[in-house]
């Protein structure tokens, strides 16, 4: 087998990204909803034949790390045989413990035939604008509420599609024609990749494309453990504090953080047991925002694939709050792995200070709409909505920034156009940031009125309104948030920070986003 010179491996693996990058242009230039379109809740992953990553989408949120290949291993060893795979063939499903955690998100897995020969694997996940049950969010009491579960089933059969299936899922969701289209839309991205697979392979004489991959990863690998090497061995500890469901059920996350030679294990022992809200998450997905961070702080510049997480390990005690089982609700999961890399940042600030950030003002807020408008037509709409992003050192925090999720603000313009809204406020919160040596980014304040002439169900997804981000070596905390409604008659009143309520004509609802903490002493 050729072994590639550093430069032809090079070439080769930037045409790789290349070519997911485009199949995500395609996704998000056919998507239906704003969450795909607008917001860029997605990732495209080129696999081997053994379902092992090779290249990921630049733009793909980090709660897809190592998710695909989770999916795509457990495909080939429990539903669908390597030779049982034909050309034509898509699987779709959207099982929480097998996909990204939660029911929204769903896979579709094509498989990639070259001169007959079945040579890879891509795929795709993206978050549905609705897959039925209780409207998306924290309030659902258990996985059954959460909407319609997809098993691994084949979507299109060596090409023919599955119109019993497309009919199960049209008929059990709000918005139809959004979630069906969102869905042609990644099948669509998955044809966009082989194609532009089989022109590299073509123009550079590849009958395969496993051993280019095995150097990739090795490369990949290679890069990770010589930066973890160069760190401090030992066990390092942290807590963090996360809002749950307010004051009368919070939740502690416990971790501890061994540096050992070239690896790095992460121990979740002690954290909250599995919460009575849609806020539990499960292993895979925990895996990903806790990866993230490691690979943030260790080795940012390479691009994602399986070597980068191979020195990676985890564990949460089964039925905690990061390792649910049925029936524990899921669905507004995102909460939890959005701040996880907060205990993992505070552990390793006592090992690689220099590396590390201040707390940020996260988890990133989601704010969901739905209802119908005055032309009968529903909707179902996503707010994404950041607050400031922690201070680090030579540089303080950028305001109003994601992390570590990386979902794009949805525009006003088309937030307007796709809900009976009007956007009357969104500005930076001053002050909101954590004072230090190097500040934290400011919060912002984000609020829209229903000009409509029916109540908006929505759904809150917030953090940060009983505890404030932390700082880092003498920074100090950023600002904690707040949300409330105002009544049209002026008044303030209660709404709660995760679950749903109803938005009636003329009220408002205001969102004042957390700022993060500062890093070094004032």
């Amino acid at each position: 087998m050729k072994q590639y010179n550093a430069i032809d491996l090079s070439l080769l693996w930037a045409r790789l990204i290349s070519i997911v990058d485009e199949a995500g242009t395609a996704l998000q230039r056919t998507a239906f909803s704003s969450v795909t379109r607008e917001s860029a809740d997605f990732a495209v992953v080129l696999l081997d034949t053994k379902g092992q990553s090779l290249a990921q989408s630049s733009v793909s949120v980090p709660s897809f790390l190592g998710v695909l290949p989770f999916l795509v291993k457990a495909l080939l060893k429990d539903y669908f045989p390597e030779k049982s795979w034909q050309e034509g063939d898509v699987v779709i499903t959207n099982d929480p413990w097998l996909c990204a955690g939660h029911k929204p998100d769903i896979g579709i897995v094509t498989p990639i035939f070259f001169e007959k020969k079945l040579v890879g694997f891509i795929g795709c996940i993206a978050h549905s604008p609705d897959i039925g049950g209780t409207l998306w969010g924290a309030n659902a009491k258990d996985y059954y509420e959460e909407g319609l579960y997809i098993p691994p089933m084949k979507l299109y059969d060596a090409g023919q599609k599955n119109e019993p299936l497309f009919s199960i899922i049209r008929n059990n969701v709000r918005a139809a024609d959004q979630t069906v289209g969102d869905i042609l839309a990644q099948v669509a991205a998955n044809d966009q990749g082989i194609k532009s697979l089989h022109r590299m392979m073509a123009e550079n004489k590849l009958t395969e494309i496993d051993h280019l991959g095995k150097q990739i990863i090795d490369a990949s690998e290679k890069s990770m453990r010589a930066a973890i090497k160069a760190a401090p061995e030992g066990t390092y500890h942290a807590e963090y504090h996360g809002d749950g469901g307010g004051k009368s059920e919070p939740v502690l996350l416990k971790c501890a953080v061994t540096i050992k030679n070239d690896s790095i294990h992460v121990d979740y022992t002690g954290t909250s047991a599995a919460h009575s809200l849609a806020i539990n998450a499960v292993l895979n997905y925990v895996f990903a925002y806790t990866a993230y961070p490691i690979k943030c702080i260790f080795s940012p510049d390479v691009p994602n694939n399986e070597g980068s997480f191979r020195p990676i390990s985890i564990h949460a005690p089964e039925g905690s709050l990061l390792n649910a089982q049925k029936p524990s609700p899921l669905g507004a999961r995102n909460v939890t792995g959005n701040i996880l890399y907060g205990p993992v940042m505070k552990a390793l600030s006592q090992a690689v200070p220099d590396k590390v950030q201040a707390d940020c003002g996260s988890a990133v807020w989601v704010m969901v709409l739905s209802g119908k408008k005055e032309n009968g037509k529903e909707y179902v709409e996503y707010l994404f909505l950041a607050g400031g992003y922690g201070g680090r050192k030579g540089l303080a925090g950028e305001h109003t920034l994601c992390y570590p999720t990386n979902v794009a603000n949805v525009p006003i313009e088309v937030f307007e156009n796709d809900a009976p809204v009007l956007v009357t406020c969104k500005s930076h919160i001053k002050g909101s940031g954590g004072n230090g040596k190097y500040k934290g980014g400011m919060g912002q304040r984000f609020a829209y009125k229903n000009i409509g002439k029916t109540p908006i169900h929505i759904s809150n997804v917030t953090e940060k309104i009983n505890n404030k981000a932390y700082g880092l070596f003498g920074g100090k905390e950023g600002k904690s948030g707040k949300i409330y409604i105002v009544t049209a008659l002026g008044k303030r009143r209660h709404t709660p920070i995760k679950g749903h309520d109803k938005l009636y004509s003329g009220e408002e609802l205001v969102m004042e986003l957390p700022g993060g903490g500062g890093y070094g002493s004032p």
